[in-house]
């Protein structure tokens, strides 16, 4: 949620009424595993990545919202890391940011769209949907 108006962030802007490809050349995510096995912490790393350049996103516009369904499962590379890392999740706490990147001086700093800390999840208290 913003207090901004949408046309005073021109790269916010063009992320959120721009097509598809534009979105997914500029969604960022930033994974760190600040607590966690030496094995995860070399696997995730903390390099920035373009999520729609390795995963497939799809995207929802409303009139007031654009909201991102990221398919972990469109890559096997991914698909690794993330079972690598269910094995481990209940001693890890992983942190994210996500952003819009920046390609252009006009376009920095890049925004930041949020941020999540997931501390030492507990994968067998997951509810699954059809239960809600």
């Amino acid at each position: 949620m913003m207090d901004t108006p949408l046309e005073k962030v021109p790269l916010l802007e063009r992320f959120v009424n721009g097509d598809d490809t534009f979105r997914n050349s500029r969604f960022k995510l930033i994974p760190y595993i600040s607590k966690g096995s030496w094995i995860v912490k070399q696997s995730v790393g903390k390099k920035a990545c373009l999520v729609g350049q390795a995963l497939e996103i799809n995207y929802f516009r409303g009139s007031n919202y654009l909201e991102l369904g990221v398919d972990i499962g469109s890559s096997t590379v991914a698909r690794g890391v993330v079972s690598l890392v269910l094995g481990y999740l209940n001693n890890l706490v992983i942190e994210m940011a996500f952003l819009v990147q920046g390609n252009t001086q006009e376009e920095l700093p890049e925004f930041l769209l949020g941020t999540c800390r997931l501390n030492y999840l507990d994968a067998s208290k997951a509810v699954s949907l059809d239960e809600c």
